[in-house]
């Protein structure tokens, strides 16, 4: 009864839903770091998931940075995004929706729930991914990395895309698979969802987040139920 109640209070209260990109919307974190592994073998580099997992909601510079230390330099790194870069181009670069995002942006379209975006990712990143798979007209804006000086998990990104939307962070619910973005959202004073992707969250995401859900399927489920 209490939990059909909190879940009455938020959909009073939400006026808007932040979501990252990667690893939340689309299902791209998996294909980059398995063909960032593939890259890394090719070089005679062993390159584990668990390195490549630091890196995961990072602003470029942040997660560039940390990745020549872990490939022990920038001639590796360079070698290693020109086999990454080959490798998605097989793909066109394409990446696939993830379970439920079509169906929650319909229902929060659908109830006059603004959406907006808030990834580490470059704004062309954002748009060609989103365009790809039919959803960039779901979202009022797009608030990149690129566009604050500290990245996640700073809340910088939040609080611009806040702004821009001109609410409160009281008014908004956030949307992030991974550990940094979700402490990102936490700092701004967000309610969060953590979807995890490639990480679980922390005992201090568990913690401070408004809840963990396997994904956002299960999320519209139990919004409306």
């Amino acid at each position: 009864m209490l939990k059909c109640w909190l879940f009455w209070v938020l959909k009073k209260v939400i006026k808007a839903a932040i979501f990252d990109m990667d690893g939340l919307l689309i299902d791209s974190e998996r294909v980059i770091m398995q063909a960032c592994i593939a890259a890394a073998r090719e070089i005679g580099i062993t390159y584990t998931q668990t390195e490549y997992a630091e890196l995961i909601g990072r602003a470029g510079p942040d997660s560039t940075r940390r990745m020549i230390e872990q490939l022990n330099g920038v001639e590796n790194f360079n070698s290693v995004m020109q086999g990454l870069d080959a490798r998605l181009a097989e793909h066109n670069h394409h990446f696939p929706l993830k379970p439920g995002a079509l169906d929650l942006l319909q229902y929060y379209q659908a109830n006059n729930i603004i959406c907006s975006v808030a990834s580490s990712s470059p704004t062309n990143h954002i748009n060609h991914r989103l365009s790809q798979v039919g959803v960039l007209d779901f979202f009022s804006h797009v608030t990149s990395g690129q566009e604050v000086m500290h990245g996640k998990p700073n809340p910088d990104i939040y609080l611009l895309a806040v702004e821009k939307l001109g609410l409160n962070v009281s008014e908004c619910i956030a949307f992030e698979d991974s550990e940094t973005g979700a402490r990102a959202a936490i700092a701004a004073g967000l309610k969060v969802v953590v979807v995890p992707d490639l990480q679980q969250p922390s005992n201090h995401v568990k913690t401070h987040c408004h809840q963990v859900v396997i994904s956002l399927k299960d999320w519209l489920s139990s919004v409306n139920n």
